[in-house]
């Protein structure tokens, strides 16, 4: 694969979904990857999951999931309840793997929704507002001889490229809020391309980040050197 759609977050955003979904087809990507947490959020759960399916999207569980299914947390801002989704609906989000693992022209391509199995987890290096997150178990993955060329992640709903020396993570955000948007990562040409919503719900550029070109990110050996001394890339800055 050497083009590949990034989806973060969707909470059930079936209208942006829709949009993002056409847009990469049309670009002719390799493959689509979504973060997970279709669940909660102001639109149809049941379209998402069709339009998901429809196209074939790569997606794995995020603890939206998780709590729909258990009928846990529903307390949370426009929570979807079980017994209100189609079966087909509760049947695709059982099954979703917390992981997939894809082969790319530049090495593996891990996508989780927080950190590897824990959907709850987070990485950050910290900034002048905001404290450090680390990850031992990301760590234990980031020391291996040969760790994922790039582990494509949600949760946070910020999208950001943290840069380790074998590894770059791309977090893909989400489909929610005042920075919604999407990604494209083009493998062979190193970079990643950002795009947001418009109020009209049409796509805009947001820009370019070149992933090969490091020398004014900061490149961290694990997450135990997060200190937060850093300046976050932002990939839905226009």
């Amino acid at each position: 694969m050497k083009q590949i759609g990034i989806i973060g977050d969707v909470h059930a955003e079936d209208l942006r979904l829709r949009v993002a979904l056409d847009f990469l087809r049309e670009s002719e990507v390799d493959a689509i990857l979504c973060t997970g947490d279709l669940p909660d959020g102001r639109g149809d759960l049941d379209i998402c999951c069709q339009l998901l399916q429809t196209h074939g999207v790569m997606t794995v569980a995020g603890n939206h999931e998780r709590w729909f299914l258990q009928d846990k947390v529903r307390h949370v801002a426009d929570a979807h309840l079980r017994c209100h989704a189609s079966s087909e609906t509760v049947a695709y989000l059982s099954g979703l793997p917390q992981t997939h693992h894809i082969d790319t022209v530049d090495g593996e391509l891990l996508l989780c929704h927080g950190i590897l199995d824990d959907d709850l987890a987070k990485i950050w290096p910290g900034s002048e507002k905001s404290a450090s997150r680390c990850s031992a178990p990301l760590d234990k993955l980031l020391q291996q001889d040969a760790p994922p060329r790039f582990l494509i992640n949600g949760h946070m709903h910020f999208r950001t490229v943290i840069d380790f020396p074998k590894t770059q993570v791309i977090n893909g955000g989400t489909l929610k809020g005042q920075f919604a948007g999407f990604s494209l990562l083009d493998i062979e040409a190193q970079c990643i391309h950002s795009f947001n919503f418009t109020c009209d719900q049409q796509v805009e550029a947001a820009g370019t980040l070149d992933l090969a070109s490091r020398q004014d990110r900061r490149v961290w050996q694990s997450t135990g050197e997060f200190d937060g001394v850093w300046q976050p890339v932002m990939l839905h800055r226009g």
